[in-house]
């Protein structure tokens, strides 16, 4: 039986009735890093992944992949404030009322000091053997679907959209006679091609980001400057429309060392992401402090997001605008904590809103 397991491409465990691992295949131990499967016994499937916060846990399937979350509760794996939302869970704990299950499971976990995306489809069966209740608990890894979906969602929704403007002003300047005024129109088409190479350089960096195929170009940045024009740049775009955009009075103009490209793209990602989730006539605001040895970005917006969002507002492939998107702030956190040597964290209150952080080293 065990070496017909480990003949299986797709991952597969069996836990027992505290969701604890008491037996991993090859395709597992090869996710996880690890040659014996007995380094594995006890532990639960976030802690065998590592999800961020379940290193303090007791071992389950998330502990042993390292997810992020698995040493957030003294419980350990299964039973954090992010397990709410987690698949894995939710399909072994239905299956132990005899159901069999299928989720999908958006996990992030650390691996060689840097952390990483998954995206994974999960099955989870009941099995009974001589009176003892086990779980039958295998994992396909669908990242490369979902990377799949979002790109197509992109280039045959966002791009195509951006393309059919620069398309229909094009069609309006050809048909202009001699002699016309048209620098309205030559603005129009200039702001519509240049969104469009912007969507185009953004999926192309992330990609790059993903692969560790990212070279970065650190040179002295002044944040301020970049502030203002991000802002001016944002007042033309659709998802400012009857939405205020401002850069905070107080703001500092502080001097950075950084990638200027890497740090605009994760800039946009989040002024985007405020604007589209603030109601018309409201304001965002961006802010830059310096607070010590570090420059301090903020982008601030008066919504508040549900709980559900909150826990996964990091995870690649979620999103509350329909499958397929979810890449912005999953790609800022990336950029910034992997290439720019900074940190991404936010905080979203009834009392204070929602208000993204970028924290990174000053100079000087």
């Amino acid at each position: 039986m065990v070496c017909f397991m480990d003949a299986l491409p797709t991952m597969a465990l069996v836990l027992n009735a505290q969701r604890q691992i008491v037996f991993a295949n090859r395709a597992f131990l090869k996710l996880v890093g690890l040659q014996d499967a007995t380094e594995l016994l006890g532990r639960r499937h976030g802690e065998a992944v590592d999800c961020l916060r379940t290193a303090a846990l007791g071992q389950r399937p998330g502990e042993a992949a390292g997810c992020v979350h698995a040493d957030d509760a003294p419980g350990g794996c299964g039973t954090t404030v992010f397990c709410k939302s987690c698949g894995a869970v939710r399909a072994i704990l239905n299956s132990q009322t005899g159901a069999e299950d299928i989720q999908e499971c958006r996990l992030l976990r650390h691996v060689d000091a840097r952390t990483e995306a998954l995206d994974l489809r999960v099955w989870a069966c009941p099995l009974e053997v001589a009176g003892t209740q086990f779980t039958i608990f295998t994992v396909a890894d669908i990242s490369n679907e979902k990377r799949r979906q979002a790109l197509e969602r992109i280039f045959f929704h966002d791009i195509l959209n951006t393309a059919g403007a620069v398309q229909g002003v094009a069609e309006i300047l050809r048909d202009t006679k001699a002699g016309e005024p048209i620098s309205d129109l030559t603005g129009m088409l200039w702001s519509s091609s240049q969104q469009l190479v912007e969507e185009i350089n953004a999926q192309s960096l992330l990609s790059k980001a993903e692969s560790n195929d990212l070279v970065t170009r650190p040179a002295p940045v002044n944040l301020l400057p970049l502030l203002g024009v991000l802002a001016a740049a944002f007042s033309s775009h659709e998802v400012a429309h009857e939405r205020i955009l401002r850069v905070a009075p107080e703001a500092q103009d502080i001097e950075v060392r950084t990638d200027a490209t890497l740090l605009r793209r994760v800039l946009i990602n989040l002024i985007k992401n405020a604007l589209e989730a603030s109601a018309a006539g409201e304001t965002v605001t961006l802010d830059v402090q310096r607070a010590n040895a570090a420059a301090v970005l903020t982008v601030h917006n008066p919504a508040v997001m549900p709980e559900e969002i909150r826990l996964q507002i990091f995870n690649r492939s979620f999103s509350t605008r329909g499958p397929g998107r979810g890449l912005g702030t999953y790609s800022a956190q990336l950029l910034t904590e992997r290439y720019l040597g900074g940190r991404l964290s936010f905080v979203s209150t009834a009392s204070q809103g929602t208000l993204f952080t970028v924290t990174l080293p000053a100079t000087g």
